[in-house]
């Protein structure tokens, strides 16, 4: 699982995003997501629980959603129409009777909990303990902290996957130097989130103690955000949603040929 396609509007509303499950979803300037299954009906709305820190979801469907959503769920059919490449965003407003209620095609959800920007790359934290970083020069590292592996795509697209514990030995340098980006990357954010821990950072990674970045030493974004690497995006309009505005990203649709 990983991000196929997305488009940073995080000077108005946030990020949208397209998965490899054909899954669309926004991740709000305020924090909160949202999650459209792959059979354009039913999605799935995540907000931060303060306790704890936990995101908690609830499943609606595009006929059936609290009032106070209705800014969001329109701005995800358009995330979702520019992602895929439409003029306008698909109609939500027919009925649907129950014998015609489509069953969801995605049953483990899968949504991009944190992400950042640095001068080099965009980074992805996925639900699924997936950390993705795709590099301007269209190569990528996708590390998983279950299957405790390291894929990397290189400029032609071509995957090649390393065990995690060893893939700073790899004979593959130009992986090995992406690789050690991403754990500088890691490594500055988790000393500044302890040092600061600020609550407004886009990445929080003080819960990936788990990705395994022991490895013996331990795209494409079009417009980058920040002038110091490892530094950390903060919405420009944190929170301030207006639907009726014209949907005009200003950063294209970032994808890959795969």
């Amino acid at each position: 699982m990983w991000v196929k396609k997305w488009v940073d509007y995080s000077s108005k509303y946030g990020l949208g995003y397209y998965l490899s499950n054909e899954v669309t979803g926004v991740f709000f300037n305020d924090s909160t997501k949202i999650v459209l299954d792959p059979n354009g009906y039913h999605f799935d709305y995540y907000e931060r629980r303060s306790s704890d820190r936990q995101d908690i979801g609830k499943e609606y469907t595009l006929t059936e959603y609290p009032k106070e959503l209705q800014k969001k769920v329109t701005l995800l059919q358009h995330f979702r129409s520019y992602l895929e490449g439409s003029e306008k965003p698909k109609p939500n407003d027919a009925p649907v009777v129950e014998e015609q209620i489509p069953e969801r095609k995605v049953k483990d959800v899968v949504y991009v909990k944190k992400w950042m920007r640095t001068r080099h790359a965009i980074m992805f934290r996925l639900s699924n303990k997936v950390v993705q970083v795709n590099f301007q020069d269209h190569t990528e590292i996708m590390l998983s902290s279950e299957t405790k592996v390291v894929t990397y795509v290189n400029k032609k697209g071509e995957r090649s996957t390393y065990p995690l514990s060893s893939a700073m030995e790899s004979a593959n340098l130009e992986m090995v130097k992406r690789l050690k980006y991403t754990k500088d990357i890691l490594t500055h954010m988790l000393n500044a989130n302890t040092n600061t821990a600020k609550p407004s950072s886009q990445m929080d990674v003080g819960s990936m103690g788990g990705m395994g970045m022991g490895m013996n030493t331990v795209s494409q974004s079009s417009r980058p955000k920040t002038n110091n690497m490892g530094s950390v995006i903060e919405p420009s309009a944190k929170g301030q949603l207006s639907a009726t505005n014209k949907f005009s990203p200003t950063d294209r649709v970032n994808t890959r040929p795969y």
